[in-house]
């Protein structure tokens, strides 16, 4: 008779215990995870949103303080290059300067109709007047295209008779401006009449042009004040700091939001001495 063996598995597997415990660590090893991935993902950004700050207020300043510092440049002893009334109808801080550069013929004409041939206008710097191509720039804040909530840093040049826009950099909230004389007086700030700018008579110009009249020609230094702002809200931050130029007046204050901000100031001297 044969024998029958019967065998019997361990049937033997993991606890309720062991389950819960390997169920415990491994969410505890996801969680760490994901906070590490989560707080250098933020970082991350708040890193990218600063280089952009760095690099709009680096670009701006570096036109501004470049074209600035040419302003009144000529070489005729004229007072016909200046700072000069701003016509652009904005109600943000705007500048406008001109330089009597070279002469503006093309060869064999009397362009600018400054009664100079070309080769008269190349033998000397400046011809006593404003009108070629370059001689004129203007800087102003225009509302943004894609974000209403913040501006657009315009750069306008004189070209062909008429000025040509160009824009700068993106995410401005502040442009200001504060004029000295060479015994470093403050210049304005003060409301020009109608006879002493004109363009004050603009429909929408708010009046923040602070020169008038003699003061155009006796700017010796300017201080510049840039405010830039990042292009996204970061939910973690909140922006509670008051905004000032380098006089210390208030430029942009508690906004309260969610977005960061940068600003920089830097003090230009006048290279022509107006």
């Amino acid at each position: 008779m044969f024998k029958t063996k019967i065998l019997i598995k361990n049937k033997n597997g993991f606890t309720l215990v062991e389950l819960m415990v390997t169920v415990l660590l491994t969410a505890i090893a996801v969680v760490s995870i994901y906070r590490g991935y989560t707080a250098f993902s933020q970082a991350a950004d708040a890193q990218q949103q600063v280089m952009e700050m760095q690099q709009n207020l680096r670009i701006g300043m570096s036109w501004l303080i470049a074209d600035i510092r040419r302003a009144g440049m000529n070489e005729e002893g004229d007072d016909v290059a200046s700072f000069m009334c701003d016509e652009v109808p904005t109600n943000d801080t705007s500048i406008e300067f001109s330089m009597d550069l070279l002469g503006g013929d093309i060869v064999g004409n009397d362009d600018d109709d400054d009664t100079l041939t070309d080769e008269e206008d190349e033998s000397r710097i400046g011809d006593g007047e404003i009108d070629d191509d370059g001689e004129r720039i203007q800087y102003y804040l225009a509302q943004s295209s894609v974000d209403a909530t913040t501006n657009d840093l315009i750069r306008e040049v004189w070209t062909a008779g008429a000025y040509v826009t160009h824009t700068l950099i993106t995410n401005v909230e502040a442009l200001d401006f504060v004029y000295f004389n060479d015994t470093e007086a403050e210049l304005g700030p003060s409301l020009p009449t109608a006879a002493e700018c004109p363009y004050v008579a603009l429909p929408g110009f708010a009046g923040e042009l602070s020169l008038k009249g003699d003061e155009l020609q006796e700017v010796d230094r300017v201080e510049i004040t840039l405010v830039v702002r990042a292009t996204n809200e970061d939910l973690r931050y909140n922006d509670n700091v008051i905004y000032s130029n380098l006089r210390g007046t208030p430029l942009i204050s508690n906004k309260a939001d969610h977005f960061r901000r940068r600003v920089f100031s830097m003090s230009v001297q006048i290279r022509n001495n107006i």
